[in-house]
C-alpha cells in the first residue's frame, strides 16, 4: 500500500509553500517547502525517512527533522508541526536543480480547514511569518502500489 499526505499553501503577501509525506511498504520520504518574499526558497527534503505508525497522530523524526501530522477532525480539520533544518535558495528554479545551499532552520505550526483555509506560522530562522491564506490538503491510499 502507498499512502500520500500532500499539503500547499500560500497567502496574499506571497508566502506560500507545501508539503508532502510519501509512504510506501518500509519506506518513507518527506518534502516540504516555504517561499519567503525578500528571504528565498526552503526546502527540507529526505528521501529515506523511517516510517510513521499510522494512528490518529502521524510522526515522522529522522536527522535534523521532526514533523506531526494530526488528523484533528476526519475530511474537515488537520494541524501540521514541522521542525528541521532546509536549504536556502535564491529561487525555486535553484531549488529545482540545487541541493547546495544555506543550511537554515524551518518551522511549520499550520492548520487547514475545508474547505482551504491555512492559518498559522512560518518559521525560518529567527524569523516568523503570520500565515492567513488559503491551501489544498489531500490524503491519496493506493492499494497494491
Amino acid at each position: 500500500m502507498k499512502a500520500v499526505w500532500s499539503l500547499e499553501f500560500s497567502d496574499d503577501q506571497r508566502l506560500s509553500g507545501a508539503l508532502r509525506l510519501t509512504v510506501e511498504a518500509s519506506t518513507a520520504s518527506f518534502f516540504a517547502q516555504v517561499v519567503v518574499p525578500e528571504v528565498g526558497v526552503i526546502v527540507v527534503r529526505d528521501d529515506e525517512v523511517p516510517p510513521p505508525k499510522r494512528d490518529d497522530v502521524i510522526v515522522v523524526r529522522a536527522e535534523g527533522l521532526w514533523a506531526e501530522l494530526l488528523c484533528e477532525t476526519p475530511g474537515e480539520h488537520w494541524s501540521f508541526g514541522l521542525e528541521a533544518f532546509g536549504v536556502r535558495f535564491d529561487s525555486e528554479a535553484e531549488a529545482a536543480t540545487s541541493d547546495r545551499g544555506d543550511r537554515v532552520a524551518v518551522g511549520f505550526d499550520l492548520e487547514w480547514e475545508t474547505p482551504d483555509r491555512v492559518v498559522g506560522e512560518v518559521l525560518v530562522g529567527r524569523r516568523r511569518h503570520d500565515l492567513n491564506g488559503h491551501g489544498t490538503f489531500s490524503v491519496t491510499e493506493l492499494e497494491g502500489a
